[in-house]
């Protein structure tokens, strides 16, 4: 039995284009020929991601070729090939450069209108995975987790998901503005004759009244004033 996955595109005007993406080969059934094995699914999604990012691509580009502000075409400066990384593969692009139209004053005297969708090379669905695996285990397992289940074909560095990481972190942070400090919690106790906190592991330190309190100061900020959930007297 062979099972051939084709994708279907339809252009507004009615047209349509089909496209071979997989064949699938099934003979006896055993539990490994059991549906698609994973490398099978992995190449039947990369394979889909390509057609359907070429035409966005293509559809994209072919909007911005054109003013719009006088509906001029704009120059051609060049093609680069830049590599755009998303869920379900890493894909080479061709991303033309533009000349700006002379109709409106600019900085610059050309532009990549991919480089301004997709600054970061990354979609969103792949940077939210690998943030969200991150928090939960190391970078080295996180990228080995990514290339086990994605279909990723290059090779995934741990400093790459590490970056990532950071650059998500400090976005969510500079979101917050002003916010930013009520939102630090921090697990310190500070009594009469001494005063602890627990590090990320749940361990126990022990400090001071005086250490605890610089140390809750320091975490808030000097020109914030520390608050506390609870007061308990014994």
């Amino acid at each position: 039995m062979k099972v051939k996955v084709q994708v279907v595109t339809i252009t507004d005007d009615g047209q349509e284009t089909i496209k071979d993406i997989a064949c699938v080969e099934r003979h006896d059934l055993t539990p490994e020929t059991f549906g698609l094995s994973l490398a099978e699914g992995k190449a039947v999604l990369q394979a889909l991601q390509e057609v359907v990012v070429e035409w966005q691509m293509h559809t994209y580009l072919q909007q911005q070729r054109t003013c719009p502000h006088c509906g001029k075409a704009r120059g051609s400066k060049g093609v680069h090939h830049p590599v755009f990384r998303t869920v379900f593969g890493t894909l080479p692009v061709d991303s033309p450069r533009l000349y700006h139209c002379p109709c409106q004053p600019h900085t610059t005297t050309s532009f990549s209108p991919l480089a301004t969708l997709l600054p970061e090379r990354t979609t969103p669905d792949l940077l939210y995975l690998e943030t969200k695996w991150a928090a939960l285990m190391s970078y080295g397992l996180t990228v080995k987790l990514l290339q086990d289940v994605l279909p990723l074909d290059e090779p995934l560095e741990a400093v790459t998901i590490r970056n990532h990481v950071l650059t998500v972190a400090q976005r969510l942070e500079d979101g917050l503005g002003d916010e930013q400090w009520s939102f630090i919690f921090v697990s310190c106790c500070i009594m009469r004759d001494t005063a602890y906190l627990y590090d990320a592991l749940g361990r126990r330190l022990y400090l001071t009244p005086k250490e605890g309190e610089a140390f809750l100061r320091t975490a808030l900020g000097h020109d914030r004033p520390v608050r506390t959930f609870c007061s308990v007297l014994y």
